[in-house]
C-alpha cells in the first residue's frame, strides 16, 4: 500500500469523536512533497496530522508547566484529554485550530463536539486541579485542513472565567522581534521544550492523559517570509509557517496537538510553536505552527498583547509604548515580581522579599488595613476586633491589665480596677460592701479595713464629743461603737477627784454622777447620812454654814414627834413656808 493510500485509509469516517480527536485529524499525502525515497530524510509528505503524550519524554509533576493545559471532553465518567494548549493570559488559551474545527477544508467546519469541550489545569486526568468551561472559540480565519495540506493551524479559546495568576503564571506567545532566526538554527542551534498530554506509547491508546515534556533541538525553521534555515528547501518542501524537530528518539504524538514549544529569551519562556502534525508512528519528524507568524491574529483577539518589544518590568517605563507600565503590561505576567501577592497565605508569592501585608501590592487590601485596637470595630475585616487582631499581638496597648499590681500595665492611663473592661469581673475589683462584715472582693480586708471603703460615709471616723452623727450610722458620739475607747466616752469615777471623761467636771460636778448617793445633798436636820460620807446633819461639812447661822446659846437637840411647841412657834413667828429649818436648837 502506498503512503498516500495508507493515510487516506486512516481517515475512516466511522471512528468516534473521541477516537477521531485522539488519533487522527488530518493526513497529509506524500504526493504533495518529495517522493518517498528510502534514502531521503522523511518529509512532511510522510507525516499524518494528528491531535498529537510525548514519546520518550519526562513526566511533569508538582507545579511545573502548569500553564500547559489539557483540552478535555467532559463526560459523566470524567474529563478525557484529547488535545493540549497553553494559558497565555488569565482568560485565553492558545491551541491548534484542528483541535476545535474539523479537518474538512476551511475554518468554517466547526467541530460538533465543541459544547463538550473544556480546559483543565493540572498534571494528569486523574489529578486535574480545575476544569474551566470555554466561553468562545477563535480558529484562525484562514485555517485550512485536508488530507493533503494544513495551514494556519492555530486557534484561541476564551475561558468562561479567568485563572488566578497566583495559581498559574501564563506563558506569552513570542513577539516577532524575539523569534528565533535561520542563522541561529543553522549555526548555533536552538534548544526548546515541548509539553503535552498525548500518548507516551503510539501503540497504546490508554497511555495518554498525563503531562510529559521533552527537550529538543530545532531541526528546521521555515517561516512563510524572511530567511529560512537551509533544510527547509532541500530535505523538507512546502513547509512554510512551521518549525520542525527530528523525532527519531523523542517527540510528540496523538493528544499533544495544540501544545506548546517553549524557547527562552533572556531567561524568560515564550511560546514559539503550537504542535500541529507528525509522522504516523510518532517518529522521524514533528511540525509546530510558528507562533510569531500569527502574532497579529493572536493579538487581535487577546487585546492585552502587543507585537512590539516586551516590557522591561522593573524600570517604571512604558518600554513598548502600549500604555501599560511594568507589571501592568501582559509581557510582565511571567516576571515573579509581577505575580500577585496572596495577602493572607504567609508566603512571598512574588519573591520580592515581602510576605502578605508587607508587600506593597497588598497596601489597598482590606485585610492589610491597620486595626484600630480601641474602637471595638473590625477595621480590616478579618473577623478579629481590637486586641484580638494578630496585628497587635505583644504590643503594649494590648498587654493584659494586671488588676491588682497598682501599675498601668497597658499604658492606657487606667490602673488596676480603673480598667473596667478588663478588670470588672476580677474578684479584686468587685465593690466592697463596707458594712456587711464580709470580705466581698476577696482581698482579705473586711468593710472599712478595705481601701475601697476609705471614703465611704460609714467608714468616716466619729467625733465623740460634737453631738453629731459624723458617719451616718444614726449613732451620735459615745453611742457609736467607734467611740468605745474614746476618753470622752469613759465613765466618770465620782470619788477619785479626777475628771475621768475630760469634760472639765470631776466627780460629783459631772452630770454623770448625779444619781450617785455620795453626790446627793446632805439634809441637815433629818438625822440621816444622806450622802453616805459617814457624817449626818451638822456633822457633815455641807451643813457647816447652816448650822453656824443658828444661835450659839442653843444646843442641838433631837426633834421629837411629841414636841408641838416648835411647830406652834414656827407658825407664830410667821416663818416662810419655803424655808427649811434643818436643825432644832434648844436653850
Amino acid at each position: 500500500m502506498t503512503v498516500c493510500a495508507k493515510f487516506l485509509d486512516f481517515l475512516s469516517p466511522v471512528i468516534s469523536m473521541k477516537t477521531r480527536l485522539s488519533h487522527l485529524i488530518i493526513a497529509l499525502s506524500a504526493c504533495m512533497f518529495l517522493s518517498c525515497d528510502a534514502n531521503q530524510q522523511p518529509n512532511p509528505g510522510d507525516f499524518s496530522a494528528r491531535s498529537l503524550p510525548i514519546i520518550n519524554g519526562t513526566p511533569v509533576s508538582g507545579d511545573d508547566h502548569l500553564a500547559t493545559v489539557a483540552m478535555v471532553l467532559n463526560y459523566t465518567t470524567g474529563a478525557d484529554a484529547f488535545c493540549t494548549g497553553t494559558l497565555i493570559t488569565p482568560n485565553y488559551v492558545l491551541t491548534a485550530a484542528h483541535c476545535i474545527s474539523q479537518c474538512q477544508g476551511d475554518s468554517t467546519n466547526i467541530e460538533e463536539f465543541r459544547p463538550h469541550m473544556s480546559v483543565a489545569i493540572g498534571q494528569s486526568e486523574a489529578t486535574f486541579r480545575k476544569i474551566i468551561p470555554i466561553k468562545a472559540f477563535h480558529p484562525h480565519p484562514k485555517f485550512y485542513c485536508s488530507p493533503y495540506r494544513i495551514s494556519n493551524d492555530i486557534a484561541i479559546v476564551q475561558l468562561a472565567e479567568p485563572v488566578h495568576l497566583a495559581e498559574v503564571t501564563p506563558i506569552l506567545p513570542i513577539p516577532p522581534v524575539f523569534d528565533m532566526t535561520a542563522d541561529e538554527i543553522d549555526n548555533t542551534g536552538v534548544d526548546v521544550v515541548t509539553v503535552g498530554f498525548g500518548l507516551t506509547d503510539p501503540n497504546n491508546n490508554a497511555s495518554s492523559g498525563k503531562k510529559y515534556m521533552t527537550e529538543q533541538r530545532v531541526y528546521a525553521y521555515c517561516p512563510t517570509s524572511g530567511e529560512q534555515s537551509r533544510l527547509c528547501g532541500t530535505q523538507l518542501t512546502d513547509t512554510d509557517g512551521f518549525i520542525y524537530f527530528n523525532a527519531t528518539n523523542t517527540g510528540t504524538c496523538q493528544g499533544d496537538s495544540g501544545g506548546p514549544t517553549f524557547m527562552k529569551r533572556d531567561g524568560v519562556d515564550y511560546v514559539v510553536g503550537v504542535t500541529s502534525y507528525g509522522y504516523e508512528e510518532c517518529r522521524y519528524v514533528t511540525a509546530m505552527t510558528l507562533v510569531s507568524e500569527h502574532f497579529d491574529f493572536i493579538a487581535g483577539i487577546v487585546k492585552d498583547l502587543s507585537a512590539d518589544s516586551p516590557e522591561n518590568c522593573t524600570n517604571q517605563i512604558d518600554d513598548n509604548g502600549d500604555g501599560r507600565i511594568d507589571c501592568k503590561d501582559p509581557y510582565c505576567f511571567h516576571i515573579k515580581q509581577c505575580v500577585p501577592e496572596e495577602c493572607v497565605n504567609q508566603k512571598d508569592d512574588n519573591e520580592d522579599g515581602f510576605t502578605d501585608c508587607e508587600d506593597p501590592q497588598c497596601a489597598s487590601e482590606l485585610l492589610c488595613q491597620p486595626e484600630n485596637c480601641t474602637n471595638k470595630v473590625d477595621d480590616n475585616g478579618n473577623g478579629l476586633i481590637d486586641c484580638n487582631d494578630l496585628q497587635y499581638f505583644g504590643t503594649l496597648i494590648c498587654t493584659p491589665e494586671n488588676c491588682a499590681n497598682g501599675i498601668d500595665d497597658n499604658g492606657n492611663g487606667l490602673t488596676d480596677c480603673e480598667e473596667t473592661e478588663t478588670c470588672s469581673k476580677s474578684l479584686n475589683c468587685i465593690p466592697e460592701n463596707c458594712s456587711n462584715r464580709k470580705d466581698d472582693n476577696g482581698n482579705m480586708l473586711i468593710d472599712c479595713d478595705d481601701p475601697q471603703c476609705e471614703t465611704a460615709l460609714v467608714c468616716l471616723p466619729e467625733i465623740c464629743n460634737d453631738n453629731v452623727d459624723n458617719n451616718g450610722n444614726s449613732k451620735i458620739d459615745c453611742q457609736d461603737p467607734q467611740c468605745t475607747q474614746d476618753i470622752h466616752c469613759q465613765p466618770e469615777n465620782c470619788s477619785n477627784g479626777v475628771d475621768d471623761n475630760a469634760n472639765g467636771l470631776a466627780d460629783c460636778q459631772d452630770s454623770a454622777c448625779t444619781a450617785e448617793k455620795r453626790c446627793q445633798p446632805e439634809i441637815c436636820d433629818n438625822q440621816i447620812d444622806d450622802n453616805d460620807n459617814g457624817h449626818a446633819d451638822c456633822d457633815d461639812p455641807e451643813c457647816a454654814d447652816i448650822c453656824a447661822s443658828t444661835s450659839s446659846s442653843c444646843t442641838s437637840a433631837p426633834l421629837t414627834s411629841g414636841s408641838h411647841s416648835w411647830i406652834w412657834l414656827t407658825a407664830l413667828l410667821g416663818l416662810s413656808a419655803g424655808r427649811t429649818l434643818r436643825r432644832r436648837r434648844t436653850c
